[in-house]
């Protein structure tokens, strides 16, 4: 089995975000995602859903290229006016080609 370098963007978001985030990160290159619930707590506090709209982790595998092109377009578009944690890992993964 071989592995190949590939980078893993994670954007922690509020929920409501996700509708609009989406279309823009495949614009951005990404050929797909997976999103998860998020609970947490942070600099704006605790966050469980339980009196608000819930976080999501959004994750996204793919090439280095793009991964700049994804954080580059999230700090443009969402930064300024919208709660949210982006980072960037490197990752081993099989099928490169679909990333």
């Amino acid at each position: 089995m071989s592995l190949n370098p590939t980078k893993l963007v994670v954007l922690i978001c509020e929920e409501a975000m996700e509708s609009s985030v989406a279309p823009d990160l495949m614009a951005a290159g990404a050929k797909g995602y997976t999103v998860c619930e998020a609970r947490g707590r942070g600099a704006r506090g605790v966050r469980d859903a339980r009196w608000q709209s819930s976080n999501v982790r959004i994750e996204i595998l793919c090439q280095e290229d793009v991964a700049q092109r994804l954080v580059d377009m999230l700090l443009a578009r969402y930064s300024d006016n919208f709660g949210l944690v982006v980072y960037v890992q490197d990752a081993q993964t099989i099928r490169s080609n679909k990333f």
